[in-house]
């Protein structure tokens, strides 16, 4: 499995990233989203739709499971948060709306075994009040494009950390 790092600053900072891959995004993207309340997760998310050319206002889908976006890619977010069982997910045709477009799955780690091999996860911790470390890793059957495309952004942000220094 790969794995890259990164730190944000700022709100703005971690919905550009997530912008950026939005804009990369390919059919069957799959991104596994984790951690604790208050980090950032349907920041990032808001910014992947918004790469995605969603316009819709974005928030978290913790009461309703599942919010869907239309777009040239559909948007579907997942918040596994409140579920007691995997059930409630098949109630809800999680098989139906679990691949196609782009699946985004706040607090994943609640039902693991539902992820499929080509899941991107991205896990984000609170530093302070504003900085986040953004940890992504994958395995083989991630969209390769799309991993690319996190990994040049990733570099860009060293690069000019390093060039600032």
């Amino acid at each position: 499995m790969d794995k890259v790092n990164l730190t944000t600053h700022s709100e703005e900072e971690t919905m550009a990233f997530g912008e950026w891959i939005g804009a990369h995004a390919v059919n069957d993207l799959f991104i596994a989203l984790n951690g604790d309340l208050g980090t950032g997760k349907t920041h990032f998310v808001q910014g992947l739709a918004k790469g995605m050319g969603i316009n819709d206002a974005v928030g978290s889908p913790t009461f309703m499971i599942m919010n869907y976006y239309e777009g040239v890619l559909p948007l579907k977010h997942f918040d596994f948060y409140r579920l007691g069982d995997e059930k409630d997910l098949y109630n809800i045709g999680w098989e139906e709306y679990s691949s196609g477009g782009v699946t985004v799955v706040e607090w994943a780690d609640v039902f693991p075994a539902l992820l499929p091999p080509e899941s991107i996860t991205v896990h984000i911790e609170r530093i302070n009040e504003t900085m986040r470390h953004i940890s992504l890793c994958w395995g083989k059957g991630a969209p390769e494009s799309v991993v690319k495309e996190i990994i040049k952004y990733v570099a860009c942000l060293l690069y000019t950390s390093d060039a600032a220094d």
